[in-house]
């Protein structure tokens, strides 16, 4: 079983560090995980106040390797430079290198030893081992994306959309087949009970619906219930599980999308997506070709990023056959989180049509978290079984009609609302209209795309008629658009076409043509005053390259966008504005290895068709020197990061040495630029130098420092060993004053072992990071406090028993409203301003809520609990064992008293308020570089959770074991403050000590505490 890092950082969006902590030193960086890169490389992340800060550690042979980063608060790709030309070309996804995403959606290394792949022309799926990366790249030439992970999108709305008019004229979706993929379905439900013809699941897990999505999704399509019914409640379903604990692997939605057309779906329901780019993915090219090959229609959630703005309908629904469905309330008004079109790519209609998505009821899994036969969920997810259900209406009234043609008939009878065609489609579904539909238009939405100019832009729009008889039909249109005629007829089983003219404006233009109930939207983007902004990228020699990775900035949204380039000219299309371009582009040398210059052009003003060249040559050489001998480079990078009201972008150079790497500003200086420029560097003697130096407005053009011992802080660092063949790597990060902008840097080292690190002061705060390594993965990661240090000479240890719990720095276990969230760090060393997480093989939390059990994961120290508003008794029990010499096994209970809180001590009630717990924290004196003693004098340490007041002890016992907790004595306990203590394990032979504690505060709180092989003997 692969191990699991037990990452509380990530886990739980209801904590967030930290509250008003009263540590001495709270932690200021968090550590999120790491991943190892397609390429072979590795890259951990940690966050830094609101930035993520990567380090990279080559695969062997890739050592001189320059790596290209790129992000923003929540977004940070790292791509080696090898891989720039393939990303560019878009043979490459881009997705493989953003790490932040891969991280949180389960593909770090913490969490898998394989990467998933979609190859070549025919999407196959293929895993590959990430210890084998390395030398599969080398060999890869076919297309590659990631096999990327889709989401879900999360009684009054059957009337809503006019089913019951259409159960009276006897249409219930009878012989119809819908197909449901999901995150599987509770068929046991009495809402279900007969309606699944067959369930499949296309992932690793069960057919069980643990989430409880599907089963909401498959209630609200066929559900059999007096109030809850739902929209075709005699359709036949299938349901294919593609979705699993972490999300929906595209290749699992591939291969349920097939299974579903071959097996006879006349409708397939998709309530899952994520976010589309320009080119077409995997998803969506199976979306079209199942749609051709079988006549299947595929209705799928636009997304619920409507917030955001413009352009945020989801893949696949931006898939040209599938229909895009967005969300209304019970007022038929959008829901605010509905997305918006129009199509990122070329300015289509999407999404396509609306449905309720707001509190809707439907059949809860028995299974998921909750109680209740049924539960009300709200998103766009809940929309598209509605659309779903009244498509399979449809098939049962039009049998022979393809997906196309219900397509067209659910858009045409639809009820406009009051927004814009890009926000709406055709409006809200209305499936007793729709019954009743003879004509259909061709297309069901007429899209004009986005045009440059004020010029007139004809389309055509041609009416088909399946009947017996010549249809009249009287045409009107609204907004900007006209028509050829205002009346045609169309023949019986024939076809009539109309031009539809788009007029002048500005912006997003829409309308309707209305024809004798049939309705079909129309919208036009005609963008801003806009011009071509072409880049032609050129390296040192004087040539056109495409070894370049080059984005821009600013405009509007201050988003940035990356310009790809063929043939070293890429060009985008922006408002007239102001924009930052940035490209760091290579060279290659005789050698083999590369060049890398980054050059900045901050202020580019773009006021016609403009092109700017990113020569390599305008970049300058960095240098760093040192007054002491033997210095030799290690891990080295230059960056900047740059803000706006709304948005900061941050990126940089990540290598081996500055030999290779150059910087440069062209055009004129700006003051809202935090350059950035370190390293990590040893020498001889088990020294290390951690430096980074910051410069504020204009970014250097070249670099140079010398460096004097005389004027650095230093710190002498003891690394105790844990287990044999097992390295350490330290992470030392630097915080700027100003902004906050960091930086940070390591080197991996044997252990044990004593080093001297040197780093520099400028006024800046440091903190750090410990890996345990085993092999290139870190299997446990240790997160210390922030020090200021002077010049001068500092102590610290690390890696030292004993390790357990830790609440330093961090909002662990918190209560917001009636919800309890836990994320308890478990393995921290044993100071006492520094937290741990580890990998483990098990782990499991249990909530009791006045001895009755109200809830539990199979996470060691996370979860979230759902608690009654009234002050009631409870007690929290946690484990975690793993493969270490030191504390295999840590078990920690906590007993407390607990009520909705009466005020939120945060702004928007982020990080709640903190439980009244202890952590027992022991710190064993005098041990020796592998974690042993023969006898030791142990101090005790209270630790309070932050945001909790602290509660001096009452009772405190303490006990050992010499035989991993087959028996246990009791042990002297000194107090020597309100939350301290000292006991004495006497002189003894045998091989390790376990710890075991209890301790009772004076507001009644407990706390227990069992380390197994808490230190050695």
């Amino acid at each position: 079983m692969l191990r699991k890092l037990a990452c509380a950082l990530a886990a739980l969006a209801l904590i967030a560090p930290p509250v008003s902590a009263e540590p001495a030193q709270a932690v200021t960086h968090e550590y999120i995980g790491s991943i190892t890169l397609i390429t072979g490389d590795h890259v951990t992340v940690r966050r830094v106040g609101d930035r993520l800060v990567p380090a990279v550690t080559p695969a062997p042979g890739r050592e001189s390797v320059h790596f290209a980063t790129l992000g923003t608060g929540d977004e940070l790709h790292v791509v080696p430079a090898d891989a720039w030309q393939r990303v560019n070309a878009g043979t490459l996804d881009r997705r493989l290198f953003d790490v932040a995403a891969l991280l949180r959606d389960g593909y770090g290394d913490e969490r898998r030893a394989d990467l998933p792949l979609i190859v070549g022309s025919t999407l196959e799926p293929q895993t590959r081992a990430k210890h084998g990366m390395a030398a599969a790249w080398a060999a890869q030439d076919a297309p590659v994306w990631l096999d990327g992970l889709r989401h879900p999108t999360l009684d009054h709305t059957a009337v809503q959309i006019g089913a019951p008019s259409a159960w009276k004229s006897g249409y219930t979706g009878k012989g119809v087949t819908v197909a449901v993929l999901d995150t599987g379905v509770d068929a046991t439900h009495p809402d279900l009970r007969g309606r699944v013809a067959e369930i499949r699941s296309f992932t690793d897990e069960s057919t069980r619906d643990t989430d409880g999505h599907g089963t909401h999704v498959a209630a609200t399509i066929a559900g059999r219930n007096e109030r809850y019914r739902g929209i075709a409640p005699d359709a036949r379903l299938l349901v294919g599980k593609v979705c699993q604990a972490n999300g929906c692997p595209e290749s699992a939605i591939i291969k349920g999308m097939r299974w579903a057309a071959e097996r006879g779906a006349k409708v397939v329901n998709l309530s899952l997506g994520g976010p589309d780019a320009a080119g077409s993915d995997p998803l969506e090219q199976a979306v079209d070709r199942l749609s051709a090959q079988h006549g299947t229609l595929f209705v799928v959630a636009a997304g619920n990023d409507g917030s955001y703005g413009a352009e945020t309908v989801g893949s696949p629904a931006s898939a040209d056959a599938a229909l895009a469905v967005g969300a209304v309330d019970r007022a038929d008004a959008r829901a605010s989180f509905s997305a918006r079109g129009p199509r990122v790519r070329d300015a289509a209609i999407k999404p396509e049509i609306l449905a309720p998505g707001v509190d809707v009821v439907a059949a809860r899994s028995r299974h998921s978290f909750g109680t209740g036969a049924h539960t009300a969920l709200s998103g766009t997810s809940m929309a598209t079984p509605h659309v779903a259900g009244a498509a399979a209406i449809l098939a049962q009234r039009h049998p022979g009609w393809t997906g196309r043609q219900l397509k067209a008939a659910l858009m045409g009878s639809a009820h406009p609302i009051d927004e814009s065609v890009y926000d709406q489609g055709a409006g809200r579904v209305d499936v007793d209209r729709a019954l009743g539909v003879a004509v259909t238009a061709d297309p069901p939405a007429l899209s004009f795309g986005r045009s440059t100019s004020d010029d007139p832009v004809t389309r055509t729009l041609t009416y088909r008629n399946p009947t017996d008889a010549a249809v009249p039909l009287t045409l009107g249109v609204t907004g900007p658009f006209t028509l050829s005629a205002s009346a045609i007829t169309v023949p019986a089983r024939g076809e009539a076409s109309v031009e539809v003219t788009a007029g002048a404006g500005d912006g997003q233009l829409s309308g309707f043509v209305t024809a004798a109930g049939v309705t079909t939207p129309l919208a036009i983007d005609r963008e801003p005053e806009s011009y071509d902004l072409t880049i032609r990228t050129v390296d040192t020699t004087g040539a056109l390259t495409d070894a370049n990775f080059s984005f821009l900035f600013g405009g509007a949204d201050s988003r940035y966008r990356p310009i790809p380039t063929i043939d070293g000219v890429g060009t985008v299309r922006v408002p007239r504005g102001t924009y930052h371009v940035d490209g760091v582009v290579a060279t290659p040398r005789p050698d083999g290895a590369a060049d890398s210059h980054k050059v900045v052009h901050p202020v580019v003003e773009v006021t016609r068709d403009t092109t700017l060249v990113i020569d390599a040559r305008a970049a300058r050489p960095i240098s760093v020197d040192f007054d002491a001998r033997g210095v030799t480079p290690k891990a080295v990078g230059v960056g900047y990061s740059r803000s706006t009201d709304t948005r900061a972008v941050l990126t940089g150079v990540l290598g081996d040495t500055f030999e290779r790497i150059h910087l440069g500003q062209v055009g004129p200086p700006v003051d809202d630029i935090i350059s950035n420029i370190g390293g990590a560097w040893t020498a001889p003697g088990n020294r290390a130098y951690h430096l980074a130096w910051f410069e504020y407005g204009p970014i250097p053009t070249g670099f140079s420092r010398s460096v004097r011992d005389a004027e650095l802080a230093r710190v002498d660092a003891t690394y105790r060993r844990q287990a044999p063949r097992h390295r350490g790597m330290k992470m030392w990060i630097a915080r700027e004053p100003r902004f906050d902008a960091a930086v940070g840097f390591g080197v991996p080292f044997d252990l044990p072992v004593a080093r001297t690190e040197y780093h520099n002061v400028d006024d800046l705060t440091w903190s750090a990071e410990f890996h345990h390594l085993r092999g290139q993965a870190t299997d446990q990661v240790v997160v210390g406090g922030p020090v200021r240090h002077g010049v001068g000479v500092h102590r610290e240890d690390w890696n030292t028993a004993v390790f357990g719990p830790s609440l330093a720095g961090g909002d662990w276990a918190a209560r917001f409203d009636d919800t309890i969230g836990l994320a308890i760090p478990l393995f921290g060393d044993s100071a006492n301003d520094r937290y741990g997480l580890s990998a483990v093989d098990y782990g499991r939390t249990v909530l009791f809520r006045e001895g009755v059990k109200v809830g539990e994961t199979r996470q060691p120290g996370q979860g979230q609990f759902e608690v009654p508003e009234e002050a009631r008794r409870y007690r929290l029990e946690t484990t975690a064992t793993r493969k270490s010499v030191y504390a295999p096994m840590v078990t920690a209970a906590w007993s407390f008293t607990s009520q909705r809180p009466e005020t939120d001590p945060k702004p928007l009630g982020k990080g709640g308020n903190g439980l009244p717990i202890t952590a027992i924290r022991f710190a064993p004196r005098d041990l020796d570089l592998r974690n042993r003693a023969a006898a030791a004098t142990i101090d005790v340490t209270l630790q309070p959770n932050t945001g909790s007041d602290p509660s001096p002890f009452t009772t405190l016992s303490i006990e050992a074991s010499f035989d991993d907790g087959l028996t246990w004595h009791p042990l002297p306990v000194t107090r020597t403050g309100p939350l301290s203590a000292t006991t004495v394990v006497p002189d003894l032979t045998g091989e390790y000590v376990s710890l075991r504690a209890r301790a009772v505060d004076e507001r009644g709180s407990e706390a227990e505490l069992t380390v197994l092989r808490a230190y050695g003997i």
